[in-house]
């Protein structure tokens, strides 16, 4: 039985509010994979008529759309075709990429792509640790399972997922004042420095905060450390587990956890790779 609850003067309180009028309607119309020949190529001059997502799985290639620089791109990266928009893009010689695509349609879509940076270049780099690709990557599955009800409506609610995240961790910031480059390696350097031990830091969400790309911060640490970002972060990371390892009586679980790893496994692999030896031969030593 609901209880009625009454304020102070003997009536009920106003509750009722009205939603946002927002158009966010947007669903998969369709949906494929292709693993391409040696610079096989695909040249879209006949207008889409909808807003199209590749995602590279394997291999190279190089992409263009409407108003946009050529870009060469590779497993990890993906690249979006608008509606209404000439595109090309061809496969490399050597390594022939694969991938696969989703075509969006919808009142809302357009909209809602363009609250992320998505639409500033019409490709997004090596997004394979994001939230983002997650939800990609889920739909594509389900896509290829047997077509039901079910699964129509967690595609469905997984749509709308993959653009909370999109435009969560892709958010079309203003252009602001880019910080001299010491600057942003000095920013860099100090976000590495204290959040190594956060699962979720990474190069992806470095650049992310920089508003820089990969190469451009590959460029900035090899400058000044000799080193990559992601070859930086891991020696914070494996430094810090060796110290770990050598001072404290913690478990492997433990180690990996105060190092930015989610689980043992994995931290064991890494740290094999980078001192040569296991996390327990290193300790038995």
């Amino acid at each position: 039985m609901y209880k009625l609850i009454y304020n102070s003067e003997g009536k009920m309180p106003n509750q009722y509010h009205n939603l946002s009028n927002q158009n966010i309607e947007s669903h998969i119309l369709f949906y494929g994979e292709q693993k391409c020949q040696p610079d096989e190529y695909f040249e879209g001059n006949n207008l889409r008529k909808n807003d199209v997502l590749y995602y590279v799985i394997a291999g190279k290639g190089t992409f263009t759309s409407s108003g946009h620089h050529v870009v060469k791109l590779t497993q990890g990266d993906l690249f979006y075709v608008p509606r209404s928009q000439t595109c090309y893009f061809q496969a490399d010689h050597n390594e022939p990429w694969q991938y696969f695509w989703i075509g969006l349609a919808g009142s809302g879509t357009s909209q809602m792509l363009k609250s992320s940076n998505l639409p500033n270049k019409n490709f997004l780099r090596q997004i394979q640790n994001t939230k983002f690709f997650a939800t990609l990557k889920k739909i594509y599955d389900i896509l290829n399972k047997k077509n039901s009800l079910l699964n129509n409506i967690q595609i469905a609610s997984l749509t709308y997922q993959l653009f909370y995240h999109l435009i969560s961790e892709f958010p079309n910031h203003p252009p602001v004042r880019k910080a001299p480059k010491i600057d942003q390696y000095q920013i860099a350097i100090n976000y590495l420095n204290k959040n190594y031990t956060d699962p979720t830091c990474n190069i992806v969400e470095l650049c992310n905060r920089l508003g820089v790309s990969r190469s451009f911060l590959y460029a900035l640490f090899r400058k000044n450390t000799k080193i990559s970002p992601q070859k930086y972060l891991m020696k914070l990371r494996m430094e810090a587990a060796k110290k770990e390892l050598t001072n404290t009586t913690h478990n492997l679980k433990e180690v990996a956890k105060k190092v930015g790893y989610g689980d043992e496994f994995t931290f064991s692999k890494a740290f094999k790779r980078y001192s040569g030896v296991s996390p327990n031969v290193f300790r038995g030593n």
